[in-house]
């Protein structure tokens, strides 16, 4: 009897225990799923053991990804942690979909947002959204051999670029844009120049257009001109131009780099990362600040398990975590490339060291595409302008006023919109 008993009393403890255990459903956008892989090995050698809190990642793909969300949500049913773009994330916070970690965990927040990269992405009106989980840039790529053969050395400036670029052309080589031209995101290599002169799109706080400011203006019409006078490509194939030696210079997001390296082996030594070319300020400062996308993790306000889930972010977004991470992904993926937001991971990257100290300080230079109501739509005004240019002959400064006056538009159409959002923002 006593014997019976005991074991009813074990598989009572069993049972209660593990109905109990805290499980979280964790949504990864973007990651293949040898690396989730990586992500759940990890958790379940060292996070589970450690606080007895199941987690269970789902690789999810970028198509769809939003709709997949806000269904989730709707639906009263959300993972309790996800990921997504930036501005993604604070369009699920301004709906009330997520939590808003800076008021609801003060204090340890700011500690693990201060080994990130910028979260002002994420900060939509003092709400800390989501912490920076990636992040991506424009970074120049140069082929160090030709520099060397024609005496020339790499540019600090676009004004430098600008002088030596008849030379480069004399001798069959090119310098162009790929992510950031005209036909791959040309609003980005624009606002890349706009930032230089001290412009932007939309000022997040007033929500007013910027695209009418005098340096927004300035840095619009020098992007203008890089085809206009000139005369870069419009369109190139950076892997095969480069390799060939069409291109001595391209600019391009930092992950191009893996296919170059592993692409290209014959180029080995001969290439190298270059700081985006800067704009040369009146105190001798040079401003080599690009476009930089940053991809955020979250918790789900539905979360029935939040404290757990703030747990986990805390050690996932540890800098001996995500250096191991970034350790093993190249071992497990060979030839593939994920910056993460994490200031000490991303400098384990599997990269040249020379190449990894540009890189460090071509992210920290940059900065991140400020959120604003009906950004994912209202920025595609600026790449309309860019075509109006270099399609139909208009000026810039035509076409992007034309842009401006869209975009103000827009922006108080989108206030009317979110009003109700806002102010459920604004009273908590």
């Amino acid at each position: 009897m006593r014997r019976l008993v005991l074991v009813i009393g074990i598989v009572f403890f069993v049972a209660v225990f593990g109905f109990a255990a805290t499980k979280l459903e964790v949504w990864e956008y973007g990651m293949a799923n040898e690396f989730v892989a990586i992500i759940q090995e990890l958790v379940d050698l060292e996070f589970t053991p450690a606080t007895g809190i199941e987690v269970r990642i789902v690789a999810n793909p970028y198509e769809g990804m939003q709709n997949k969300v806000l269904l989730a949500m709707v639906s009263g049913e959300p993972p309790d942690v996800l990921s997504g773009a930036a501005d993604h994330i604070v369009e699920y916070g301004l709906r009330g979909g997520i939590v808003s970690m800076r008021k609801e965990f003060p204090g340890e927040f700011e500690k693990i947002e201060s080994r990130l990269y910028s979260g002002v992405a994420l900060d939509h009106n003092g709400h800390g959204f989501g912490f920076v989980e990636s992040v991506g840039a424009v970074i120049g790529y140069q082929r160090l051999d030709i520099f060397a053969d024609l005496g020339l050395e790499y540019p600090k400036t676009w004004d430098e670029l600008y002088k030596i670029l008849p030379r480069l052309k004399a001798n069959g080589h090119e310098v162009a844009w790929g992510y950031g031209g005209p036909a791959s995101g040309p609003q980005w290599g624009a606002l890349t120049f706009m930032k230089q002169h001290g412009g932007g799109f939309v000022d997040p706080v007033e929500y007013r257009s910027q695209l009418n400011d005098l340096g927004t203006i300035a840095g619009f019409k020098e992007y203008i001109e890089l085809y206009t006078v000139h005369k870069m490509p419009k369109e190139i194939n950076y892997f095969n131009m480069f390799r060939s030696g069409e291109l001595a210079v391209f600019f391009d997001t930092v992950t191009a780099y893996a296919a170059i390296d592993m692409g290209a082996p014959e180029l080995a030594g001969r290439w190298s990362y270059g700081l985006i070319p800067g704009t040369l300020k009146e105190d001798g400062y040079i401003d080599h600040q690009g476009f930089m996308g940053t991809g955020g993790i979250a918790i789900a306000k539905d979360s029935k398990h939040k404290e757990e889930a703030f747990k986990y972010l805390e050690w996932y977004l540890r800098d001996d975590v995500q250096i191991r991470i970034m350790t093993e992904l190249p071992k497990r993926m060979v030839g593939a490339m994920w910056i993460t937001g994490n200031m000490a991971g991303s400098r384990a990257i599997s990269i040249r060291e020379a190449d990894r100290q540009i890189l460090t300080t071509q992210l920290a230079v940059s900065t991140p595409f400020y959120y604003y109501p009906g950004a994912m739509s209202i920025n595609r005004y600026v790449e309309f302008a860019v075509h109006d240019c270099l399609q139909m002959n208009k000026s810039p400064e035509e076409a992007l006023l034309n842009a401006h006056n869209i975009t103000e538009q827009e922006l108080r159409n989108k206030l009317n919109e979110y009003e109700r959002f806002i102010k459920n923002l604004l009273k908590n």
